[in-house]
Order: structure tokens, then sequence, then C-alpha cells
């Protein structure tokens, strides 16, 4: 009895320090790529027209909101819904049947001042190959003379699925600026 439970310790003990190993796993290759630009505008494009057409509103009916939610969806993935979110002031009005849009300024490339500029593909590859990953990162910031705006800048990352096409994963910096000095007309727009 002895005998085993000295044995059963040195097995847990052997696995715990192997699981507590400091070693991280690192990628064996790491390469960054310049992306073409006009590609990376045009994929910023298709989805900030989408945010537009949606936050230029003042308010969505619940058959608006559903269509809405659902083109986000397909442009957005799983996170259209939160995107979405970001416009509505609160859940629906009862009294209405319709949701408030929240005032918030969500820059685009259509706003006088907002370009893309950088896009790049950064590959990492594992000993593993399926820890292998392909990121897109398109980056956007603000060239223009406001003050408020001065440093903005946001970055859409896209991961590559198995048949080679970019899916949004997210943002990086900021996404949308709230509060009672930004809405949608913040900035000219060239719509």
């Amino acid at each position: 009895m002895r005998a085993l439970s000295i044995s059963l310790l040195i097995i847990v003990v052997v696995i715990l320090s192997g699981c507590n190993s400091s070693e991280q796993l690192k990628p064996i290759k790491e390469e960054t790529i310049d992306f073409d630009i006009k590609t990376a505008i045009e994929m910023v494009e298709k989805k900030e027209k989408l945010i537009l057409d949606i936050a230029l509103r003042e308010n969505l009916s619940k058959i608006d909101y559903d269509q809405a939610e659902k083109a986000l969806t397909e442009e957005f993935g799983d996170r259209g819904e939160e995107i979405l979110t970001m416009f509505i002031i609160n859940d629906m009005d009862s009294i209405s049947d319709t949701y408030v849009m929240a005032e918030t300024f969500y820059p685009t490339v259509f706003h006088e001042g907002i370009v893309v500029t950088d896009a790049s593909i950064y590959k990492s590859y594992y000993e593993y190959e399926s820890l292998n990953m392909t990121r897109l990162s398109i980056k956007e910031e603000y060239i223009g003379d406001d003050e408020k705006l001065k440093g903005w800048n946001r970055e859409y990352i896209f991961d590559q699925n198995e048949e080679g096409q970019w899916e949004f994963h997210g943002f990086s910096g900021t996404v949308n600026l709230m509060g009672e000095d930004y809405d949608m007309g913040y900035l000219e727009l060239n719509y």
C-alpha cells in the first residue's frame, strides 16, 4: 500500500512539473508581407458602407434591426450583433416598436481625414502545422487637423480561412467615439 502511494505521488509530481514548464511555444518562422492597399481599401469600404447605412438612421424598426443584424453578421461574423449594439441606445421602445440610435461617431474612410495607411499580412509557422497562422491587418488613421481626433487609429484584423478567404477577426485601436460632442456628422462625409 505504501509503495503504491509513493508511486502515485511520484507520477503526480512528474505530471505537474511537466505542466508547469516555462517553455512557451514559439514560431519557427515569421514573416510580414505588404498587402495590396487598393484591395485593403475596398475591403474596409465594403464594411464601413454597411455601418454608415445603419448609423446614419435616427431609429430602426424591428424588421430593419433584424436585417441590419443579418447583414452585419454576414460581414463581421459573430461580432455583427456586438457592432450593431454600439449604435443602439437601449432595447426596443415598446410604444413605437423601434430601436433608437445612439449619438456615436464611427470614423470611416468616407469621412474627411480618415485614410487607410497600412495593410500587411503576418504569417507564423510552427513545428505543429495546425498552429500556423496567417493574419491580415488593415490600419486606418486620422490625418486631419481636429485636435480631438489627433492620434486616432483603428485596425481591422482578419484571419485567413482554409479556403484562402479573409474572415473578420476583430479590431484594435479605437472603434468609435461616444458622447454629446460626437455623432456620425462629426467630420464631413464624402459618401
